[in-house]
C-alpha cells in the first residue's frame, strides 16, 4: 500500500514538473512573439548595409579582380560574414526592407565573376539595394488607404496617371501613380511603404530627382510610359509600364 502511495505521489510530481515546463515554454514563446521587431530589423539592416558598402568599395580593386573570394585571399572573410548573416535568425527581418541576405551574396559572386564590371545582374541588385537603403519609413495611420501621407497627397494633388510596372525577369509587379499640383509632380508606389519620389518634368521626359541611376520616364500624350536610366531603356532589364 505504501509503495502504491509513493508511486502515485511520484507520478503526480513528474506530471506537475512537466506542466510547469510546458507553461514556461509557452510563456517564453508568447514573450518572443510580443517583442517589437522594428529595432531588430534596423540592427540587422545596418549590418547588411555595412557589408554592401564594403563590397562596393573593394569590387574595383585589382586584388579582388585577381583573387575574388578565394580562400586565403583578402576578401574571403567578407563572403564568410555574408554567409553568417544568412544564418542569423534575425536575417528574416530583412524582408521588412525588401531585401534578403542571399541577394547580397549573389551580388558579390556576380562581381567576382565579372571582375568588378557592371552587368544586368549587378545593376538589378544595386537598384534593389539602393531603393531599400534610400527609402524612408513612413508613419502609418488608420485612414481610408492605411497611409496618411498618401491620403494627403491625393487630397492636395490631382491624379496625373496610373500604371502597372512589371519586371518580367524578376516576375514581379507593382502599381505606380503620378500626382500633379501646378508644375509639381510626385510619383508614388501606393502599397507597402508608399514610397514617394519627386518628379521633374521637361517636355515628355519625367526625371526622378536625386536618383543615383538617373532614372526617368518618357510619357506620351496618350499616357504611354517607357522607363529609362542613364544607360538607356530599361526594357532590356525586364521593365515594362502598362497604363491603367
Amino acid at each position: 500500500m505504501k509503495i502504491l502511495l509513493i508511486l502515485t505521489l511520484l507520478a503526480v510530481s513528474i506530471l506537475s514538473c512537466q506542466n510547469n515546463k510546458r507553461e514556461v515554454k509557452e510563456k517564453q514563446s508568447i514573450k518572443v512573439e510580443k517583442v517589437d521587431d522594428n529595432e531588430g530589423a534596423e540592427n540587422i539592416f545596418e549590418e547588411f548595409k555595412t557589408l554592401y558598402s564594403e563590397l562596393l568599395d573593394f569590387k574595383d580593386k585589382s586584388d579582388f579582380k585577381t583573387y575574388g573570394f578565394s580562400q586565403g585571399g583578402p576578401y574571403h572573410e567578407w563572403l564568410t560574414k555574408v554567409k553568417d548573416l544568412k544564418k542569423n535568425p534575425d536575417a528574416k527581418l530583412l524582408l521588412q526592407k525588401d531585401v534578403v541576405a542571399g541577394e547580397l551574396e549573389l551580388l558579390g559572386l556576380a562581381y567576382a565573376s565579372s571582375k568588378g564590371k557592371e552587368t544586368e545582374v549587378t545593376k538589378n541588385f544595386n537598384k534593389l539595394f539602393f531603393d531599400a537603403i534610400s527609402s524612408k519609413p513612413i508613419e502609418r495611420v488608420e485612414t481610408s488607404s492605411g497611409n496618411s501621407n498618401y491620403d494627403k497627397l491625393k487630397s492636395e494633388y490631382e491624379l496625373f496617371g496610373k500604371w502597372k510596372i512589371t519586371n518580367t525577369i524578376a516576375k514581379s509587379s507593382y502599381p505606380y501613380e503620378i500626382y500633379k499640383n501646378g508644375y509639381e509632380y510626385i510619383g508614388v508606389i501606393p502599397q507597402d511603404k508608399f514610397k514617394t519620389e519627386i518628379i521633374e518634368k521637361s517636355g515628355n521626359k519625367y526625371s526622378v530627382k536625386g536618383n543615383k541611376y538617373g532614372e526617368y520616364y518618357m510619357i506620351t500624350s496618350s499616357m504611354e510610359m517607357t522607363l529609362f536610366d542613364k544607360d538607356g531603356e530599361l526594357a532590356s532589364m525586364g521593365y515594362k509600364a502598362t497604363k491603367q
